[in-house]
């Protein structure tokens, strides 16, 4: 039988304070897009509103918002994640700035369309850009 170890760097704490987060910044990005099948009567299982739909922007908008969401995010909470192992404080602060940025995104996308998505989207990527460069990093001190 072979037993390991692992211990978590000092910190670590704050990744996973952030990735816990996670769940109720894509709560909140799942509850508008329920919210909004109800007030523009958006039957499942339709992703988004048909076209010529009289609310397709407005609905797709809030849907965009989410499914954008769901793109990128496993991506960035596994980068800070891992990027945390040597860097937790660093990784933990841009992984909360992007939740932060994604929360303002569904809102912005929500209540603007296309063009309120802008400063939530800027803010996601002053926390997800950093994140790709502190993973490489890691990976070169490791080299």
């Amino acid at each position: 039988i072979l037993v390991m170890s692992f211990t978590f760097p000092a910190n670590y704490g704050y990744c996973f304070a952030v990735l816990g987060s996670s769940f109720f910044m894509n709560s909140y990005l799942t509850i508008n897009v329920i919210l909004a099948r109800k007030k523009y009567n958006i039957q499942y299982p339709a992703l988004y509103a048909p076209a010529g739909h009289k609310d397709e922007i407005a609905f797709n908008s809030v849907q965009r918002a989410h499914q954008n969401t769901l793109e990128s995010c496993s991506m960035v909470m596994l980068q800070m994640m891992a990027a945390g192992l040597k860097y937790p404080k660093t990784s933990a602060s841009f992984g909360a700035i992007y939740c932060i940025g994604r929360v303002i995104y569904g809102y912005g996308y929500s209540k603007g369309g296309p063009e309120g998505r802008m400063a939530g989207g800027l803010i996601s990527h002053l926390g997800d850009i950093p994140l790709v460069f502190t993973c490489l990093k890691v990976a070169y001190d490791l080299m």
